[in-house]
């Protein structure tokens, strides 16, 4: 398995993982979705994101083959996969004006476009880990 695919590997787990416990902790009602609890668990889960990401990604790079220039074939994978994470994410930008007309507040619309993008990002991820598997 090639560092990038691991990367993708990487970013795929951790971001449901913390965004995972984010969004489940104001579905399941553990934190308001409007109060300073949810602020904190917000940047707790970022910052948990974030040392996870670079842990992970150093033991990759020390473990396995070192990351060399992206050659042809890593290029059009990158290129796919991100075109498929801005359809995503434009489909669902647009879909927030859906419970912005339901008279959701502004708070809500927030934790929705928060959503927008980890789908997006979890669509590259999982695009990219699909390209890589078959080939392409």
């Amino acid at each position: 398995m090639s560092f990038r695919e691991k990367s993708a590997w990487i970013t795929l787990a951790t971001v449901l993982l913390c965004f995972g416990i984010y969004f489940g902790s104001i579905v399941l009602g553990a934190v308001s979705p409007r109060g300073a609890d949810t602020g904190r668990l917000l940047l707790v889960c970022v910052g948990g994101l974030v040392v996870l990401q670079c842990l992970l990604h150093a033991v990759a790079a020390a473990t396995g083959d070192p990351k060399g220039p992206r050659d042809e074939r890593e290029q059009l994978i990158q290129h796919r996969s991100h075109s498929v994470g801005y359809y995503v994410l434009m489909v669902s930008v647009l879909a927030l004006a859906i419970p912005g007309h339901m008279g959701h507040g502004a708070i809500d619309l927030m934790n929705f476009a928060l959503l927008a993008l980890v789908v997006a990002a979890l669509a590259v991820s999982v695009s990219q880990i699909v390209m890589f598997r078959r080939g392409r």
